[in-house]
């Protein structure tokens, strides 16, 4: 099973954990090469959830990104 850290029930810094989780996504993302500019941590929610920004990009990532979803998805 995956690890998933942000799922973690009781975070010290939710905000640490935001900037990590876009990291994660930005470095997973890149090895497909897909960028998100606009892919961000943001202020935690109510406070205490970890919230990631993931913003706009341009239809040609959109389709990159979807072509990689469609073929994990087939496997």
């Amino acid at each position: 099973m995956a690890d998933y850290p942000a799922r973690k029930a009781t975070q010290e810094d939710p905000f640490k954990t935001a900037v990590e989780a876009a990291q994660r996504l930005r470095e997973a993302l890149k090895a497909h090469g897909i960028t998100i500019p606009s892919l961000r941590a943001s202020e935690p929610v109510m406070g205490r959830y970890p919230f990631v920004e993931l913003g706009g990009t341009s239809a040609e990532m959109a389709d990159v990104l979807s072509a990689v979803l469609e073929k994990a998805l087939a496997e």
